[in-house]
């Protein structure tokens, strides 16, 4: 179940590596007809990136002819997305963008691997669906779910350090302030 697609005209897809941007290709201009029918003139911004996306595309089928390159591209990316994907799992519970880091690493995979790509896409719907089930809710509801996850997360951050002690490399401001939390001492 999708949603409507956003106002305004579909970009065309990027020409093929076969193909050569701004150069005649089989008597015609590559990306020169779809721009044509185009209500909306491209920016050179946008022309910029899809030289960019082009020339990146016509490098990885270089690659992709060759199956041993191709074997240690594929490692790599597999390697690359992981780590981006377990540092972002490691932020989710943390202040910051711990799932936004954790779908770049799925994006990551993604362009390799079409089972990352399906999961990022499940995770994207699942994500859509959380934010329109929270914004049908009332105010309160909202500020008790939001008071309930910091709640969770200090519960969860107080654990560790009661468990673990304060770390030595805590500055001395810091550990002043968190040695009246009760139960936490230094490490």
């Amino acid at each position: 179940m999708r949603g409507p697609r956003p106002p305004g005209p579909r970009l065309p897809d990027p020409p093929r590596a076969t193909e050569a941007v701004g150069r005649p290709v089989d008597g015609r201009v590559a990306g020169g007809e779809a721009e044509a029918r185009s209500t909306h003139p491209r920016s050179a911004h946008q022309h910029r990136v899809r030289r960019l996306r082009a020339a990146l595309h016509a490098r990885r089928e270089v690659v992709r002819a060759d199956a041993r390159r191709n074997r240690l591209y594929r490692a790599a990316v597999g390697a690359v997305g992981t780590v981006v994907v377990v540092v972002g799992l490691a932020l989710v519970p943390l202040p910051g963008p711990g799932w936004l880091v954790v779908f770049m690493g799925l994006a990551v995979l993604g362009s390799e691997f079409s089972s990352a790509q399906r999961v990022k896409h499940f995770g994207e719907r699942q994500l859509h669906r959380w934010v329109r089930w929270i914004s049908d809710r009332s105010l309160a509801t909202r500020a008790a779910l939001g008071a309930g996850t910091a709640f969770a997360v200090a519960a969860v951050a107080w654990g560790y350090l009661a468990w673990q002690g304060l770390p030595a490399w805590t500055p001395e401001v810091v550990t002043a302030q968190l040695q009246w939390v009760p139960g936490l001492e230094r490490g």
